[in-house]
């Protein structure tokens, strides 16, 4: 897992909902600790943040929670495709590895999202039941699960498809078959890609 990097005041004052300026109040009178940069920008570690808030009692967003493991979840009918996924990326990120479920179908998928809140989806298009575009939608129309980003893996990942994926906010394409090391590679990009930010 990556160190988290320090917070900017700005930042903070979107965690705490509270103005930018109440939050430099805060840090010059030392309620709540930061150091300067050689700009002179305060900036926060995230676990004194944590204890800040907590100590305030104010809600602390998921996001903040410290995690053993980056969470991904791999939607496919083909067991074969979902568990073999599972065991390549089970093994990557040194000894913790990422966080890895599958479903198949997107019912299941549904359920399985809203429970653990992923990271990543890497999701098929055709399924039965609920299809891979409801799914796509059902994850990015909603607050809790639109951070997810979207992996589509799939046979039919390629002209309209791809188009009207990109519009219900799939971030990034590899149609089947695949290579390993394409998948691996993709996976990382977006792992650690801003909310909002795609890799098409």
């Amino acid at each position: 897992m990556p160190v988290p990097k320090p917070f900017t005041s700005t930042k903070v004052a979107r965690f705490c909902h509270v103005s930018h300026a109440a939050v430099c109040n805060w840090a010059k009178l030392g309620k709540l600790k930061a150091y300067r940069t050689p700009g002179g920008q305060y900036r926060f570690e995230p676990h004194v943040l944590v204890e800040f808030m907590k100590k305030h009692g104010m809600p602390v967003p998921e996001e903040l929670l410290p995690r053993k493991a980056l969470r991904i979840v791999v939607v496919d009918d083909e067991a074969e495709i979902g568990q073999g996924v599972m065991r390549v990326l089970g093994k990557e990120g040194g000894g913790s590895g990422y966080e890895v479920e599958t479903a198949r179908d997107g019912y299941t998928a549904g359920r399985l999202i809203q429970s653990l809140r992923p990271d990543l989806v890497i999701l098929d298009i055709r399924m039965p039941g609920i299809d891979g575009f409801a799914v796509c939608e059902n994850i990015k129309s909603d607050p809790a699960t639109r951070h997810a980003k979207i992996l589509i893996l799939s046979a039919y990942a390629t002209g309209e498809n791809v188009e009207r994926l990109k519009a219900l906010g799939a971030e990034a394409f590899i149609e089947k078959p695949f290579e390993i090391a394409v998948l691996k590679e993709k996976v990382q990009k977006l792992i650690g890609l801003p909310n909002g930010r795609s890799i098409l």
